[in-house]
């Protein structure tokens, strides 16, 4: 199981070629996102000062196709000791990417397709497919 962290799901919609090669090598491969990276991508959709339509219909299209795994309370207890580790050794990353992390863990999903793994990489248990 391969998880779309939220830079794929940008670059994918932006129409980014490495992206799409990405997509392409991997789609016959059980494919899941998160809530947490859902939230990251609408995020960014709504607070563009001209936020298009189509954008938030192209995204809604194309995670309709997706296995979401969601954020609980597994997820939480999870994420928060990535985080409080990550801290702790001095490796502090953002939080959202420890909630997705702590969220695919709970699910045990342990890859995650992502143009960030630099803050992945520091994950026990995670497996960084780049693009």
């Amino acid at each position: 199981m391969k998880c779309l962290d939220t830079t794929f799901l940008i670059d994918f919609l932006n129409n980014d070629k490495y992206a799409i090669n990405k997509a392409i090598q991997i789609k016959d491969e059980d494919i899941v996102t998160t809530s947490v990276n859902i939230f990251e991508v609408l995020f960014g959709i709504y607070i563009k000062k001209e936020s298009k339509q189509n954008e938030l219909e192209n995204f809604k299209k194309l995670i309709s196709n997706i296995d979401i795994l969601h954020f609980d309370a597994e997820s939480a207890f999870l994420a928060s000791k990535i985080t409080t580790d990550l801290i702790k050794k001095g490796r502090e990353i953002d939080a959202m990417d420890c909630l997705a992390a702590g969220t695919m863990l709970a699910k045990n999903c342990h890859s995650i397709v992502t143009r960030n793994k630099e803050h992945f990489q520091r994950i026990k248990g995670i497996e960084v497919d780049s693009y």
